[in-house]
C-alpha cells in the first residue's frame, strides 16, 4: 500500500463549499467539502435523509411520487414510509424511478427502451423531473449541513450559496447534450442562477473518473500497479476506464484507452427477471401485472443481492403463508427459482463487463494488472465471482475497495474537483466541423463531387459536405492542450457579414474520420455551436478583387477545442485591432 505525503491545504482567499451530486439510476447520494484557507480539505457525505430510520445511510432511492397534477409529493427514503405508500395507492400517485436512463444519448443503444421505463408525471419533461430531484437533494444537503455544523447559520448558508461549486457526476457515455440538460436542471431547481457566473459553478465529471479519484484518495490503488481498470458497476450503466501511473507522491495517472459506457447495469437484471416472471406465471392466479411487479421488487431487494452460485435454489418471498400455487412454483408466499434461471438474468451484464475489461486489456500499451470494481452492482457476490473466474487467464487482480464503495462516485466527484489526479485523457471520438472545401481539380474525390460545387465571393469553387478534423479519436489530451483549425468566410462588399456560426460535431465511427460526410459509416453528431462575431472588424479588413473583378472581403477565424476534462470546451478566435478575441460555445 502506498503512502502519499501530507495532502496540500486549500489556498483560496475565503471559505467555499463544494457539493457533489451522484444521481444514480436506482440510488443517489451527496458528498461535500468545506474549503477553508490553510486547512487540508476533508470530504464528507450526507449520512441522514428524511424518512430514514435512526442511523441513516449515505444513499437514498432515486424515486419520487407525483400526484395527478404533476406535483412532487415525496422523494427518496420518504417514498418507502408506510403512510406515503398508502397515500400513493389511495390517491393514485405516479411513481417515477429509473428516470436517469431517459437522459441517455440516442447513440447509446439499450435493451431497456423508453417504452419500458416508468412513465414521467403529467406535464413534465425529463429536465423538469431531474430538476425536482436535484432540488430535493439540495434541500437535504442544506438541512444536514445546518444540523451538523452549528456555525452554519441561515446567513452563513446564504453566503456559501453565492459561490458554491456544484459537481454533477454522469455515466462515461454521457456527452455535451446530457451535460446541458443537467446544468439546465440545476438552474431550474434554483441551485445556481441562470447567468454565466452561475453556469460556470457547475462542474461535470464522468462516473468512471470520479470512481478513480475515490480509489486514489482512499489509497486502494498500489503504485506498483502501472496499469489498471476502474469498473464502476451501477444500477443503469457499467462504466469502464483504463489508466496508467505517471507520477507518484501524490499518485498521478493518465488514461490509456477511451472510456466505455454500457447500459447493462443491475436494473437490466431485474428487468429480465420481470419478463421471465410474467411468462412463468402466465395462467396463474398470481400472473397479474401488480403481483408480477411485487415479485420483481422483492427479487430486486433480496434475491438479486444475495445470489452466489448456479447451484443455489432461490426463493423470492413476496406474499403470505396462505399464497400457494404449486403448479407454478409458489408455496407459502415464496416463488421458487432454480439457480440457473437467476444466473441467466445476470449473464448479459456479466458478459458485457468481462468483454469491456478485456478490450481495455488488449488496447492498453502496458500490462493491466488490476481491476477495481466499485458501485452498487459490484457488491453482488455472483457478479464478482464470475468476473474473477473469467479474467483468471489474464493473471489479473480483481478488487473491491473496502468501505462504502457505493458512495464512490459522490466522494470521488468532490476529490476530482480538489485533487485532479488525472493528468491526461483519451478522446472518445473525432471532433471537428462540417465545412466546405476548396475544389482542387487534380484530386479524384473532389472531381467526384464537382456537381455539388458552388462559387464564393472570390470567384473560386468550393464543395460542401467536407469534414475538418480538429481532434482525432484516440488522441491523448492533457488539460492544457489546445486544438485548433483555421477557417474563413467570404462576403461581397455590399453584404454586412453576420455573426459566423460553426457547429462542432463528433464522429464515432471506427478508424480515422473520412474527409467527406457522405463516406462516413455514421453521420457526425452535433455537439455545440461556436460563434465568431467579427462585425466590428469589417472596416479594417483588406478589400480584395475576385476572379471576375468583383470586390469582396475575407474573414478569418479559428475554431479551438479543449478536451482535457470531462466537459468539451469550444471557442472561436480571431484578430481584432491586433488583439485576439475569443467567444465560448453557446
Amino acid at each position: 500500500m502506498r503512502t502519499d505525503p501530507q495532502p496540500p491545504t486549500y489556498e483560496g482567499p475565503s471559505r467555499r463549499l463544494v457539493v457533489a451530486f451522484d444521481v444514480g439510476t436506482t440510488f443517489s447520494g451527496v458528498s461535500y467539502c468545506f474549503l477553508d484557507p490553510g486547512v487540508i480539505p476533508k470530504i464528507c457525505s450526507l449520512t441522514k435523509y428524511p424518512g430514514q430510520a435512526s442511523g441513516g445511510s449515505s444513499k437514498i432511492p432515486t424515486v419520487m411520487y407525483y400526484d395527478k397534477d404533476g406535483n412532487m409529493k415525496c422523494a427518496g427514503a420518504e417514498t418507502q414510509l408506510p403512510e406515503n405508500e398508502m397515500n400513493a395507492d389511495d390517491e393514485e400517485w405516479i411513481k417515477v424511478d429509473w428516470f436517469k436512463l431517459r437522459l441517455r444519448p440516442k447513440s447509446m443503444p439499450s435493451k431497456l427502451e423508453n417504452a419500458k421505463l416508468p412513465p414521467l408525471p403529467t406535464g413534465k419533461n425529463i429536465v423538469q423531473v431531474f430538476a425536482d430531484f436535484l432540488g430535493y437533494l439540495m434541500l437535504c444537503t442544506e438541512t444536514f449541513i445546518k444540523e451538523t455544523y452549528s456555525m452554519v447559520t441561515e446567513d452563513v448558508w446564504k453566503k456559501l450559496q453565492t459561490d458554491m461549486v456544484i459537481v454533477l457526476a454522469h455515466p462515461n457515455g454521457w456527452e455535451g447534450a446530457q451535460q446541458k440538460q443537467m446544468r439546465d436542471a440545476a438552474i431550474l431547481a434554483k441551485i445556481i442562477p441562470d447567468k454565466p457566473s452561475g453556469r460556470e459553478r457547475v462542474v461535470f465529471v464522468s462516473e468512471g473518473e470520479a470512481s478513480l479519484h475515490f480509489c486514489v484518495k482512499g489509497e486502494f490503488i498500489d503504485d506498483a500497479e502501472r496499469g489498471f481498470v476502474i469498473a464502476d458497476l451501477g444500477g443503469g450503466t457499467l462504466d469502464f476506464s483504463a489508466y496508467k501511473v505517471c507520477g507518484q507522491k501524490p499518485l498521478k495517472v493518465e488514461e490509456m484507452d477511451a472510456s466505455k459506457c454500457l447500459l447493462e447495469g443491475s436494473v437490466l437484471v431485474t428487468q429480465r427477471a420481470h419478463v421471465s416472471f410474467r411468462k412463468k406465471l402466465e395462467g396463474s392466479t398470481y400472473g397479474d401485472e401488480k403481483t408480477i411487479a411485487q415479485i420483481s421488487d422483492k427479487f430486486d431487494e433480496t434475491t438479486k443481492k444475495v445470489f452466489r452460485t448456479k447451484n443455489d435454489t432461490c426463493l423470492v418471498v413476496f406474499g403470505s403463508p396462505r399464497d400457494d400455487d404449486k403448479a407454478y412454483g409458489i408455496r407459502g408466499g415464496r416463488l421458487k427459482l432454480a439457480g440457473e434461471e437467476v444466473a441467466a438474468f445476470f449473464e448479459p451484464s456479466i458478459s458485457a463487463t468481462v468483454k469491456a475489461i478485456e478490450e481495455h486489456i488488449r488496447a492498453s500499451p502496458i500490462k493491466v494488472s488490476a481491476v477495481y470494481m466499485v458501485g452498487g452492482f459490484s457488491a453482488s457476490p455472483y457478479l464478482k465471482s464470475e468476473v474473477e473466474t473469467r479474467l483468471k487467464s489474464h493473471n489479473i487482480k480483481v478488487a473491491t475497495p473496502d468501505g462504502q464503495a457505493v458512495k464512490a462516485v459522490a466522494d470521488g466527484a468532490v476529490s476530482f474537483y480538489i485533487d485532479h489526479y488525472v493528468m491526461a485523457r483519451v478522446a472518445k471520438g473525432s471532433y471537428g466541423v462540417v465545412c466546405s472545401k476548396f475544389l482542387e481539380d487534380h484530386k479524384a474525390d473532389h472531381m467526384k463531387r464537382k456537381a455539388t460545387a458552388f462559387v464564393t465571393a472570390s470567384g473560386y469553387e468550393y464543395i460542401p459536405g467536407g469534414f475538418a478534423t480538429i481532434l482525432k479519436k484516440g488522441t491523448v489530451v492533457s488539460e492544457e492542450t489546445e486544438f485548433r483549425d483555421h477557417f474563413h468566410r467570404e462576403y461581397e462588399m455590399d453584404i454586412v457579414p453576420p455573426a459566423i456560426r460553426s457547429v462542432i460535431s463528433v464522429y464515432n465511427g471506427a478508424g480515422d474520420p473520412p474527409d467527406w460526410v457522405d463516406e462516413m459509416a455514421e453521420t457526425p453528431r452535433q455537439l455545440c455551436t461556436v460563434v465568431a462575431d467579427m462585425t466590428k472588424i469589417r472596416p479594417t479588413e483588406v478589400e480584395e478583387v475576385s476572379r471576375e473583378g468583383g470586390r469582396y472581403k475575407s474573414y478569418n477565424y479559428d475554431v479551438l477545442l479543449y478536451f482535457g476534462g470531462p466537459e468539451l470546451k469550444a471557442q472561436t478566435a480571431w484578430m481584432e485591432n491586433g488583439v485576439e478575441k475569443r467567444y465560448a460555445a453557446l
